[in-house]
C-alpha cells in the first residue's frame, strides 16, 4: 500500500486499514468517487487530500462519524457500511486555506508534531489543502540577521518568544520575551520543517513567510543610512522599525532573507506579505503605495518568478494591490466582508473566509444561520474572482458545532439548510438522534448561536474580567452584556439532563453537557453580579455579604465541573508547554510564556497593556487560581468600604486603552501585584483526565436552579 495512505489509515482507522482501497487520477479539479463493495471502500480521487476528504464524508454520511476538537476527538466505528451506487463530490473551491496567525499562539504554540500529525490528518479530511506554514521562521530571521552584522544575542533579542511570535510575524512587536539560546531557534526550526514535509507529502500548498519590510530597532543603528522609519508602539508595546520598500536596502535583505527561508525549508511558491498590517505608511500617496507594490512584487519575482503574493484583505491597500499583476496576487479575505466593499478587489483572485473567536475565548457563541450561507459562491455570484474559501478563526479547540459547519462550508457547492444539518449533527454528534436533544438545539439556535443583536467575535465573560461592580469588558473588545435570556439558556441545560441515562457513553455529549452548564453558570456570574452593585449601592451590607459569598462558591463550583473535561483544564495548556521544552530552564520559560498570553498578554514587568484578558478562558484551574483570586480580593475590599462607610475607588475604564488606568489606584495596585506574582508562580500540575460529567452537572443544575422542579 502507498506510504501515504498507509501512514493516514493506520494513525486514524487502524482496524480498518486494508478495508480502504484507494487509487489516484489526475483532473482538472478536486474530486472523489467513493464504492463499495465486499466489505471494502474503493475511492478514486486527484490526490491524497481529495481522498482523505472523500474518506471523511464517507464516514460522516455512512457511518454518523463526528470528530471534533471538543469530545469526539477519534473516530470510533464498529464497521464500515456498504451502500449502492457512487458517492461522489467536484469541488468547486480551487483553494481551501486554514490558519490565522493569531491561531498559532492562541491554541497551537505546544504542540508536539504528534499533535501536528492529528491537525493535518483533521485538515486533509476536511478538505483543507493551503494551511499556513510559518512555524520555525524563528531560525530564518535568526540566520539572517547574522549575516546583516548582528551578533548571537542581538539576534536572538530580536526574536519574540513561542507565545508572541505570530504577532512579530504580524509586524506588531519585536523582540518581545525572547529566547535565550539559539537552542530554541533550532527546535523550533525542527518541528517545523516536519509540518512542512507532512504539507508536501500531502500535495498541499502551503503558505510561507515572505518579508515586508519589518525589522529590527538595532538595524537602524547598523545601517543608518538605510531609510528605516519608526512605526507606532501597536497597543502600547514598544515602538517598531520598517524599512522602506523602496530603499535599496529592502532588496537585498528581502533577497537574503527568501534565499534563507529556500535553504531552510524549501521554497513552495506561495509567499505571505502584510504591508504595513495595523501600521501607517510613511505616505499615503498613490504613487508611493504603487511603487510599494511593484518593489515588494519585483522581490518576490527575482526570487520565484511562479511565486504568488498571499496577502489579507485586512489591512490591504488598494495602490499597492494594484500595482501587482492578478496572476501573481492571491487576496484572503478574512471574513469576506472586505470583497464587497473594495469593490470585488478589483479583480483579483479572492479567497472567502471565516473569522471566528477572537483570543480563542470559549464563550459558547456563533451566528450558526450565518455560517450556513456559502460565502464563496455569494462572492462569486456577485461577480468576484472567488477562487477559494478559507477558515481564519484566532483560536480552535471551542464551540464544536461552529467548526462541524464551518468545515463543511469549505467544500460546499450551496448554502446548507441549518434545520436538516442540525439533525444529522446530533445523529453524529451523539450517536443517535433525539427529540429532547433537538429541543434544546433549537433554544440554543434562539440563544447563544443566535444570528442577531450582538458581534460575534465580541462576546464575554463577567468572570474573567478585572473585578469591578459592574464588568462592562473582559478584553480590550469582549462586551460582557448578554444578547439572550439566560433563564431561556437554562431550559437547555435541563433538556440536555433530562435524557443523561440515554447519552452517558457518548464522549460529544459529555462535553457539551459541560461547556452548557459552565455556560450558564457563567451567565448566573454576570447576573448575580449586577444584583450584588445594586445593594451595594442600597448599603444593604448583609445581602451584599451574601451575594459575594455565592458568587465565589459559583467560581470554584465552575472549576470543578470544568475539572471533568481535559480540554477544559488549564492543567493541559500547562502539560503541553512543559513536554515541548527540553529542559528546565526551557520548562519555565513556556511556562511563563503560557501564563501570560492567555491573561495579561505579555505584560509580564507590569508595564502598560491593552491587551489583558484578551485571550481569557473559563477552564478548570485558571478560574480557581486567578479569576477566583481576583474576586476574592474585589469583595473582601468593597465590603471592607462598605462595613466602614468608605469609598469604594474602583475607575470603570472599560476602553481598549482606558481599562488600564487601574494601576493608579491602590485597589489597582494590588490586583497587578497579584497577576504579576501569578505569572512567575512556576509549578507542576497532575494530567489532566476526562471522566464522567454527568453528576456533577445534575449537583450544580439543582444547586444553581436550573432544573424547574
Amino acid at each position: 500500500m502507498d506510504k501515504v495512505v498507509n501512514g493516514f489509515l493506520e494513525r486514524n482507522l487502524s482496524d480498518f486499514k486494508n478495508d480502504f482501497i484507494i487509487e489516484l487520477k489526475k483532473a482538472d479539479k478536486d474530486y472523489y468517487r467513493i464504492k463499495s463493495h465486499g466489505g471494502k471502500i474503493y475511492i478514486t480521487a486527484n490526490n491524497y487530500v481529495s481522498a482523505f476528504h472523500g474518506i471523511y464524508c464517507y464516514l460522516k454520511k455512512f457511518c454518523n462519524v463526528q470528530l471534533s476538537w471538543c469530545g469526539n476527538q477519534q473516530i470510533h466505528i464498529d464497521s464500515l457500511v456498504m451502500f449502492d451506487g457512487e458517492f461522489s463530490k467536484t469541488i468547486e473551491q480551487k483553494y481551501r486555506v486554514y490558519m490565522n496567525y493569531c491561531t498559532l499562539d492562541y491554541s497551537m504554540c505546544w504542540w508536539d508534531f504528534e499533535r501536528w500529525e492529528k491537525e493535518i490528518d483533521f485538515m486533509a479530511m476536511n478538505g483543507i489543502n493551503m494551511p499556513l506554514a510559518v512555524v520555525g521562521t524563528e531560525a530564518v530571521w535568526y540566520e539572517t540577521l547574522l549575516e546583516f552584522g548582528f551578533t548571537k544575542k542581538e539576534a536572538l533579542n530580536s526574536v519574540s518568544g513561542p507565545a508572541f511570535w505570530a504577532w512579530q510575524l504580524m509586524t506588531n512587536i519585536e523582540g518581545y520575551l525572547p529566547p535565550e539560546n539559539e537552542k530554541y531557534v533550532y527546535e523550533r526550526l525542527e518541528l517545523g520543517r516536519k509540518i512542512l514535509n507532512r504539507y508536501i507529502e500531502f500535495g498541499m500548498f502551503p503558505i510561507q513567510q515572505g518579508f515586508s519590510g519589518h525589522v529590527p530597532v538595532l538595524l537602524k543603528k547598523k545601517y543608518p543610512k538605510a531609510k528605516i522609519l519608526m512605526q507606532r508602539g501597536w497597543c502600547r508595546y514598544p515602538r517598531t522599525a520598517q524599512l522602506d520598500p523602496l530603499d535599496n536596502l529592502f532588496f537585498t535583505f528581502g533577497t537574503v532573507y527568501l534565499n534563507k527561508m529556500n535553504a531552510l525549508f524549501g521554497n513552495h511558491h506561495f509567499i505571505a506579505c502584510d504591508p504595513f498590517h495595523e501600521g501607517t505608511p510613511p505616505k499615503l500617496s498613490k504613487e508611493y503605495l504603487n511603487q510599494v507594490g511593484q518593489a515588494i512584487n519585483r522581490l518576490y519575482e527575482s526570487f520565484d518568478k511562479n511565486s504568488t503574493w498571499v496577502m489579507q484583505a485586512w489591512t490591504m491597500r488598494e495602490h499597492i494591490v494594484k500595482a501587482v499583476p492578478k496572476e501573481r496576487l492571491l487576496i484572503l479575505d478574512l471574513n469576506s466582508e472586505k470583497t464587497p466593499q473594495n469593490n470585488n478587489c478589483w479583480g483579483y483572485p479572492v479567497v472567502a473566509g471565516m473569522l471566528h473567536d477572537f483570543g480563542g475565548k470559549n464563550a459558547m457563541q456563533g451566528k450558526l444561520e450565518k455560517h450556513s450561507k456559502n460565502s464563496y459562491m455569494k462572492l462569486k455570484q456577485n461577480g468576484a474572482n472567488v477562487v477559494g474559501s478559507g477558515m481564519f478563526m484566532e483560536g480552535i479547540e471551542q464551540n464544536p458545532v461552529v467548526y462541524d459547519l464551518q468545515f463543511e462550508m469549505l467544500t460546499a457547492e450551496t448554502s446548507i439548510n441549518l434545520d436538516k444539518w442540525l439533525d444529522n449533527y446530533i445523529l453524529r454528534r451523539y450517536g443517535k438522534y433525539d427529540e429532547t436533544l433537538r429541543k434544546a438545539w433549537d433554544i440554543l439556535l434562539k440563544t447563544c448561536y443566535r444570528s442577531d443583536g450582538y458581534e460575534e467575535n465580541e462576546v464575554g465573560s463577567a468572570l474573567v474580567s478585572r473585578p469591578q461592580l459592574i464588568p462592562k469588558k473582559a478584553g480590550p473588545c469582549c462586551i460582557n452584556k448578554l444578547h439572550y435570556e439566560p433563564k431561556e439558556f437554562e431550559k437547555a441545560v435541563e433538556l440536555f439532563l433530562s435524557v443523561s441515562d440515554d447519552f452517558k457513553n457518548s464522549d460529544g455529549y459529555q462535553y457539551d453537557l459541560c461547556d452548557l452548564t459552565r455556560q450558564a453558570m457563567s451567565n448566573r456570574f454576570y447576573d448575580e453580579q449586577f444584583r450584588f452593585a445594586a445593594v451595594y449601592k442600597k448599603k444593604d451590607i448583609k445581602t451584599a455579604e451574601k451575594i459575594a459569598k455565592n458568587q465565589l462558591e459559583l467560581l470554584l463550583d465552575i472549576d470543578e465541573l470544568l475539572s471533568h473535561r481535559s480540554e477544559l483544564c488549564f492543567s493541559r495548556w500547562i502539560n503541553d508547554a512543559h513536554n515541548l521544552a527540553t529542559d528546565e530552564n526551557e520548562k519555565r520559560y513556556f511556562d511563563m510564556h503560557a501564563r501570560t498570553l492567555l491573561t495579561s498578554w505579555g505584560d509580564i514587568n507590569g508595564n502598560t497593556s491593552q491587551l489583558y484578558d484578551y485571550a481569557w478562558r473559563e477552564w478548570s484551574g485558571l478560574i480557581k487560581e486567578y479569576y477566583y483570586k481576583r474576586w476574592q480580593m474585589f469583595y473582601e475590599k468593597a465590603l471592607h468600604c462598605l462595613k466602614n462607610k468608605k469609598p469604594l475607588f474602583i475607575i470603570n475604564g472599560n476602553g481598549g486603552v482606558g481599562r488600564y488606568y487601574y494601576k493608579v489606584y491602590p485597589f489597582g495596585k494590588e490586583l497587578n501585584k497579584f497577576e504579576l506574582g501569578w505569572l512567575k508562580e512556576y509549578k507542576e500540575y497532575p494530567k489532566p483526565s476526562t471522566t464522567d460529567v454527568i453528576p456533577k452537572a445534575k449537583e450544580y443544575a439543582e444547586k444553581w436552579e436550573f432544573i424547574n422542579e
